[in-house]
C-alpha cells in the first residue's frame, strides 16, 4: 500500500512547519477539564456565597445589624471556605494557579514573612493572635476571590451581592445620622452652637459598627464606588439602578467627614473617567462624577463640614502636631530602619505606646508593612501592587487592540479600567488608614488578580493591520519590446 506523499521530501518539511506554527500559537493553560477562563457549575454556585461572605467580612454586616451576629461564625465560615476550596479545585488546578498567578505567590510569601517574623517581634503572642483572628481570614479572602471570581459571570454575581450589602449599610447610616442632634462634651453637658460651628468634626458620624469607624467605612465606600459603576455598564435599566447606588455611596461618605476617603473618591473617579470608558460613555461618566461632586459639596456645606473637607494646609494637626499622621509615619520608617526584620504583625500601636505612653495606629498601610513585617514585607507588598497595576494596564491595552476582533475585548477594556479605579481607591485610602491586613485590601487585590488570570483574551494576538495603499500614481513599468528575426550574436 502506497501512502500519498510518503516518499516526498517536502512532506516532512510541511508537517514539521505545521507543528512548529501550532506550537508557537499561545494557548490558555488547562489542566484536564479545569480552565482558568471559565468556572465549572459547582464553582459558579459558590459566587453568591462569596458575595455574602464579602458583605459579612468587608462591610461587616453583623456589626451593623446585630441579629446577624453569630458567635464564632467567622471562624466557622473560614473553615467552610477552606473545605470548599479543597473540594472544588483539583490538584492540577491548584498547580496551574500557582504557576500562572504571581500575585498568589507574593501573597503566600507575605503570609510566610508574617509567620516567621511573629516570634521575632516585641510581642509574639499578640502577633500570633492577630494571625489567627484576622490575617488568615484576609488571605483566605484573597484566595477565594482569585479562584472563584476569575470567571466573569461569577465576578459580576459576587460583586452584585457585595455592592448591595454596602448599599444596605449606607441606607442605614443615612437613616440613623442626624446632623442636628445634640452633641455632648465629656462632662455630659451640651456643646454650644458656637463651639459646633468652630469644630464641625464634633458632628461627625461616631461609628458604623463595633470595629467599623467612619474612616474605615469611608474607605469601603470609595473602593466599592467603581464596582457599582462597572455594574451599571450595559442596559438602560442597569445604568439607572447602579448609578443610583453609586450616588448613594457619595452621599453616605459625607457624614464620615473622612478626608482620606475624599481623596480616595477623587482618585477612583479620575481613573474611571480616563480608563473606564470611551466616547460618549466617558462623557457620561464625567457628567456623573461632576454631579456627585456638586452633591457632595452641597451636603458637606449643609452639615458645616465643608471647611474640614477642604483643609489640607500646613497648620493641620496631621502635619504640624505630634498626634498627626506625619509624626506617626516618620516614627514608623525610623523604626523600620533600626529593625529591618520587623517588630511583628499588629505591633505598631504596642511599640508606639511603649515609647509614648499612649497606643496609636500607624495610619498608613505602607508604614504598617514596613514597621511590622520589615523591609521584606514592604518590598513584597509594593511589588504586589505594582504587578497588579501594570498587569491591568497591559490587559486593557491588549483589549483596546482587539476591540474589533474579539467579542469580549470591549467588556475586558471596561472591566480593567474600573478595576484600576478600585485599586486606586483602596491604595489611596490605605495611605492614610491602617488597613494593611483588612479584608477590604485583600478583597480588592484578589479581584484584580482574578481579572488578570481569568482573562478570555489570553493568547489572542491582534491581527496585522492591512497594508497601507501607495500614495500618488503608481510608477509605470517599462515594457520590453521584441524585434523580428534572430537574436543578435553574443
Amino acid at each position: 500500500m502506497t501512502t500519498l506523499g510518503a516518499n516526498d521530501p517536502f512532506a516532512t518539511d510541511i508537517v514539521a512547519a505545521v507543528r512548529k506554527v501550532t506550537d508557537a500559537v499561545p494557548k490558555r493553560p488547562r489542566a484536564g477539564l479545569f480552565s482558568l477562563i471559565s468556572a465549572s457549575p459547582i464553582e459558579r454556585a459558590f459566587a453568591p456565597i462569596i458575595g455574602l461572605y464579602l458583605g459579612y467580612t468587608v462591610v461587616r454586616l453583623p456589626e451593623v445589624f446585630q441579629p446577624l451576629a453569630v458567635p464564632h461564625l467567622p471562624m466557622v465560615l473560614m473553615l467552610v471556605f477552606i473545605g470548599i476550596l479543597g473540594m472544588a479545585i483539583p490538584t492540577d488546578g491548584w498547580r496551574l494557579f500557582w504557576h500562572q498567578s504571581k500575585p498568589l505567590r507574593i501573597v503566600t510569601a507575605l503570609l510566610v514573612v508574617a509567620i516567621v517574623t511573629a516570634p521575632l517581634g516585641i510581642w509574639p503572642s499578640e502577633s500570633f493572635l492577630f494571625l489567627g483572628d484576622h490575617y488568615f481570614t484576609a488571605v483566605l479572602i484573597f484566595v477565594s476571590c482569585l479562584v472563584f471570581l476569575r470567571d466573569r459571570r461569577s465576578l459580576r454575581l459576587a460583586a452584585t451581592i457585595y455592592v448591595l450589602c454596602a448599599a444596605t449599610v449606607s441606607v442605614k447610616v443615612l437613616h440613623d445620622y442626624d446632623p442636628n442632634a445634640v452633641v455632648y462634651n465629656e462632662d455630659g453637658d451640651p456643646v454650644s452652637p458656637e463651639a459646633l460651628a468652630a469644630r464641625p468634626e464634633l458632628r461627625r458620624l461616631q461609628s458604623v459598627g463595633i470595629s467599623l469607624d467612619p474612616n474605615d467605612f469611608g474607605a469601603v465606600l470609595c473602593t466599592t464606588f467603581p464596582l457599582a459603576l462597572w455594574l451599571s455598564v450595559g442596559s438602560f435599566a442597569r445604568r439607572v439602578f447602579w448609578t443610583g447606588i453609586a450616588v448613594l455611596f457619595v452621599v453616605a461618605v459625607v457624614p464620615t467627614q473622612s478626608r482620606g476617603s475624599e481623596l480616595g473618591f477623587v482618585a477612583g473617579a479620575i481613573v474611571v473617567v480616563s480608563l473606564g470608558a470611551r466616547g460618549w460613555r466617558r462623557w457620561l461618566n464625567a457628567a456623573l462624577i461632576l454631579s456627585c461632586v456638586a452633591l457632595f459639596v452641597m451636603m458637606a456645606t449643609g452639615i458645616g463640614a465643608g471647611e474640614r473637607f477642604a483643609d489640607f494646609g500646613s497648620d493641620d494637626y496631621n502635619v504640624s502636631g505630634s498626634e498627626g499622621r506625619l509624626f506617626f509615619w516618620k516614627q514608623g520608617f525610623i523604626w523600620m530602619l533600626k529593625r529591618p526584620w520587623g517588630y511583628g504583625i499588629s505591633n505598631f500601636s504596642t511599640y508606639f505606646g511603649i515609647l509614648n505612653g499612649q497606643e496609636r495606629a500607624a495610619h498608613s498601610t505602607w508604614v504598617q508593612y514596613g514597621m511590622e513585617l520589615g523591609v521584606a514585607g514592604l518590598v513584597l507588598f509594593v511589588t504586589l501592587c505594582v504587578l497588579l497595576v501594570k498587569g491591568l494596564r497591559r490587559l486593557r491595552a491588549h483589549a483596546t487592540l482587539l476591540r474589533t476582533q474579539h467579542p469580549a475585548a470591549k467588556d475586558e477594556e471596561v472591566l480593567t479600567g474600573h478595576m484600576l479605579a478600585v485599586l486606586a481607591g483602596v491604595l489611596v485610602t490605605g495611605t492614610f488608614l491602617s488597613n494593611a491586613y483588612y479584608p477590604l485590601m485583600y478583597m480588592s487585590l484578589g479581584m484584580a488578580a482574578a481579572v488578570l488570570i481569568g482573562s478570555p483574551l489570553a493568547g489572542t494576538v491582534p491581527a496585522a493591520p492591512p497594508a497601507a495603499a501607495s500614495v500618488g500614481h503608481p510608477r509605470a513599468r517599462r515594457r520590453l519590446r521584441t524585434f523580428p528575426g534572430p537574436a543578435p550574436a553574443g
